[in-house]
C-alpha cells in the first residue's frame, strides 16, 4: 500500500508541474511555441463507448470502453458499472480483451483523413 500512496504523490507532483508549464503557455506566444517544439510525437486512440443492455439504465448500467488506433484496431478495453451516480470502472485482462476484439472488432469502422 505505501507504493500505491508514494506512487499518487509522485504522480500529482507531477501533474502540477506539468499544469504550471501549461498554464506558462497559455501566458507567453515563446513558451507555447517551445512546448510545442518540445513534444517529440502524439497518438490518435479513439475510444467508442458500448452500453450493454439494462432493465433500468437509470439504477443500473454497464459497459465497455473500446479504445482504437487510427487503423481501427482495438488495441484495450475497459468495463464499468454504474450503479445510480457511482461509476466503476476496470481495465480487462488480456484474456478478456482477446475475446472482446473478437466479437467487437469488425463492429466500427474509422476513417481518418
Amino acid at each position: 500500500m505505501a507504493a500505491k500512496k508514494k506512487d499518487t504523490i509522485t504522480i500529482d507532483k507531477e501533474f502540477k508541474a506539468r499544469m504550471k508549464i501549461f498554464k506558462e503557455a497559455l501566458k507567453s506566444e515563446e513558451k507555447k511555441v517551445e512546448l510545442h517544439d518540445s513534444i517529440y510525437g502524439s497518438e490518435v486512440l479513439i475510444r467508442f463507448e458500448v452500453f450493454l443492455p439494462s432493465r433500468d439504465p437509470s439504477k443500473f448500467a454497464d459497459g465497455l470502453f473500446l479504445y482504437m488506433n487510427d487503423s481501427g484496431e482495438i488495441v484495450d478495453a475497459e468495463y464499468y458499472i454504474k450503479i445510480e451516480d457511482n461509476i466503476t470502472v476496470s481495465k480487462l485482462k488480456p484474456n478478456d480483451l482477446k475475446v472482446v476484439k473478437e466479437l467487437f472488432n469488425d463492429s466500427f469502422s474509422l476513417e481518418i483523413e
